[in-house]
């Protein structure tokens, strides 16, 4: 496993789409469909969708700029859920940290539906086609998203402070990069806490799931941050931690 690394986004960040079919070996193929096949009898809630997975990297001081193909979700599923990495799905996400007026980041435990049951990660999820403008992906429509559906938040001029990409994350078990966001709110933790736990009901008055089966707020000081490091043995995001001690870091 490589290290992970966290680093402060370059002035430059484009993914582009290469549209030329991704192939996989039969062999590879027969094993997805077959481990597929087994995780839909235990999550019927499951659906293969469309995934871009990570082809070529060229980095400088100024710019990174990814370029992936399309896959599909068992592909992705089965990366995360077997050791060996022949043929992995490697992808490139975005994800959100979001802080509030009184300095509290907040993350959610993902809910028992979703792949990772339990995890406490940001708010975030992978590209798909809807983020495509031409060969490149709009990486804030992306998140924008994702603010919406998992947390109830949109960039809206009443409540937000500040809104920009802050990190680049690359290696861990399985070298997913992603572009970590930060957004400022103009809510106390109080206040957001409420606002999060609301959106949570309507999707359930909806009749559906939200992804987050709860959300956690941490106070952004090195005391606390330490604490729910040292105190909370949940299973977290790989990015999670390192991120929470750059952001303290930073303070110092």
């Amino acid at each position: 496993m490589e290290p992970i690394v966290i680093e402060e986004t370059p002035s430059i960040v484009t993914v582009k789409y290469d549209s030329t079919p991704y192939e996989l070996p039969e062999q590879m193929r027969e094993k997805h469909e077959h481990f597929w096949n087994e995780q839909l009898k235990i999550n019927p809630h499951f659906r293969n969708g469309e995934v871009f997975t990570i082809q070529k990297i060229c980095r400088n001081s100024e710019e990174l700029q990814i370029t992936v193909a399309k896959t599909d979700y068992k592909h992705y599923l089965y990366t995360i859920r077997h050791e060996e990495k022949v043929f992995p799905c490697k992808v490139i996400f975005t994800c959100v940290a979001v802080i509030t007026k009184d300095n509290y980041i907040a993350f959610g435990k993902m809910n028992k539906h979703t792949s990772t049951p339990g995890r406490l990660q940001f708010t975030g999820g992978g590209l798909d086609e809807s983020d495509l403008k031409g060969e490149l992906f709009n990486l804030e429509k992306s998140i924008e998203k994702e603010l919406m559906e998992e947390m109830g938040l949109s960039i809206n001029p009443s409540y937000t402070k500040s809104f920009r990409p802050m990190f680049v994350k690359h290696g861990g078990l399985n070298d997913f990069w992603a572009v970590v966001f930060e957004l400022n709110v103009t809510f106390t933790s109080n206040e957001l806490q409420v606002i999060l736990e609301k959106h949570n009901m309507s999707i359930i008055g909806k009749g559906e799931q939200p992804e987050f089966a709860e959300f956690l707020l941490v106070a952004l000081d090195k005391e606390s941050v330490h604490s729910f490091i040292q105190n909370d043995l949940s299973l977290k995001e790989e990015y999670l931690e390192p991120i929470l001690e750059k952001y303290i870091d930073q303070m110092t």
